[in-house]
């Protein structure tokens, strides 16, 4: 085990959680990038099924969405809640997914319903202040203990002596921890989010918790809420002593505000078990005894689509009404492209645009299993492949239902560039049509789970594509 402060910074870091994995890791290098779009963004959730079923049940929750306005897709869902409130739930939802995966221990998960009950409060505290970014301040509380979070995780014998320790009275947390350690956890914390640049706020805030402004007393306060409720009770002197607090920076009466704290603990019971923390959700105090009956569920994610007839008109009916608006072309295709694979239900689909001499066809976005080497894979040149099946479907305007069992012709243009890129297997393809011209072609194919297509889908595959042609035309003026 690590000995030293900067070993165990190192070791959570290179080894333990480095970073919460590469797609948080991408989603702060979106937000660190000045110029990065909301369409960025969502691509890099839309790379990770599990990801984009949780960010879509939380956006959808009343927590999230009180007015219950449906967002069926990630796309959307970046426009209407805006980047900073999708990007700082993905940021919590990789901090849940490493935390869970560690070895349960009752410490951990009351560690980790601090720290998502605290966030809860942190953040409400800061919309009543008027904050203009408030899921900063949801994200500085949430890992304002991620040295605790991290070393709990990955404690081995360290962590139990310092339960040891605890269980005598002459000891207390931050005692134990630097007897055993030689440190603080909250040196820890502060370390991590040096080495991470995640949040600047929380830095800040832990570097010089004396210093705080509103934004990080509003987090040094919610953190202190979170335990007071859980040690002493909702009624306590210790979480009123909070209360009057928190009232002077949010300017609310403390009778209004304790009650405004006790709705906030049971939302963060509730949207717990969206995150996938549902031992957590349990472990956050409820005010007057009131007991969690079922916290809200962790969507299943499956490894391939299936077909929802609901969700394809609901991204029908969310491409008409953007349609309306102004909308830029990589948020069109990301829809189309949500509505394709979730709604119609495939293994693989892909978007691909014509170069305007129509001599290469390039992969644009795609969606699946190993979607970004698809795209990049998914690039042809008439020159050096004339008879090319893509170039027959842009040439010919075509919608095609490939298959070579059925229709062993084709063949001829399965050539060895494209069966390298999809293989033999059956597929969907049609060209994208805009003011009569073809512009590019869409892709679909459930060619690696082995399911059978079928025509119901190939009808509501040509459907997306007719509907994809029409926005196009109608929005951005391709003519």
């Amino acid at each position: 085990m690590p000995k030293s402060l900067d070993q165990w910074i190192a070791h959570i870091s290179d080894q333990e959680m480095p970073i919460f994995g590469k797609t948080v890791q991408a989603i702060v290098s979106v937000a660190e990038d000045d110029l990065a779009s909301a369409s960025k963004l969502a691509k890099v959730v839309l790379q990770d099924a599990s990801l984009t079923a949780k960010v879509l049940k939380l956006v959808n929750s009343i927590y999230y969405n009180p007015a219950r306005a449906p967002i069926s897709t990630v796309s959307r869902a970046v426009v209407v809640m805006g980047f900073s409130t999708i990007r700082n739930i993905c940021l919590s939802i990789g901090l849940v997914d490493s935390v869970v995966t560690g070895p349960a221990k009752d410490q951990l998960t009351k560690e980790l319903a601090r720290a998502i009950h605290s966030a809860v409060q942190a953040r409400e505290m800061a919309l009543l202040m008027d904050d203009k970014e408030p899921e900063e301040v949801f994200v500085a509380s949430l890992l304002h203990n991620i040295g605790d979070l991290a070393f709990w995780c990955h404690s081995g014998k360290q962590g139990e002596s310092i339960l040891k320790l605890l269980e005598q009275p002459e000891y207390d947390p931050e005692l134990a921890q630097k007897e055993v350690l030689g440190f603080e956890l909250n040196q820890l914390s502060l370390g991590l989010v040096k080495e991470w640049g995640i949040n600047q706020l929380l830095e800040e805030t832990l570097e010089h918790p004396e210093k705080a402004q509103r934004r990080g007393k509003s987090v040094i306060l919610a953190h202190e809420l979170a335990q007071a409720s859980e040690q002493h009770g909702w009624n306590s002197d210790e979480v009123k002593k909070v209360v009057k607090q928190a009232a002077k920076i949010t300017l609310e009466k403390e009778e209004h505000l304790l009650a405004e704290m006790k709705n906030n603990a049971r939302e963060a019971a509730s949207i717990a078990g969206i995150y996938g923390a549902a031992n957590a959700a349990k472990a956050i105090p409820l005010p007057d005894k009131e007991k969690l009956e079922k916290p809200a569920e962790e969507p299943k994610v499956s490894d391939f689509p299936e077909p929802d007839p609901l969700l394809q008109l609901r991204i029908l009916r969310e491409l008409s009404q953007i349609a309306e608006k102004k909308a830029d072309f990589n948020l069109i295709v990301e829809m189309v492209m949500e509505g394709v694979h979730r709604g119609v239900g495939f293994d693989r689909t892909l978007f691909s645009l014509a170069t305007p001499d129509r001599n290469t066809i390039y992969g644009k976005f795609s969606l699946g299993r190993s979607s970004l080497s698809f795209t990049e894979s998914f690039r042809f040149n008439r020159t050096t492949d004339p008879s090319n099946i893509f170039f027959r479907i842009l040439d010919k305007k075509a919608e095609l239902w490939v298959d070579l069992a059925k229709n062993p012709a084709l063949k001829a243009m399965y050539t060895p560039k494209v069966q390298q890129v999809i293989g033999l297997k059956p597929f969907f393809a049609s060209c994208i049509m805009v003011n009569g011209k073809s512009i590019g072609i869409i892709y679909a194919d459930r060619s690696l789970s082995g399911r059978s297509l079928d025509e119901e889908a190939f009808s509501s595959f040509k459907h997306f594509s007719s509907e994809t042609g029409m926005i196009l035309a109608q929005r951005l003026g391709i003519k």
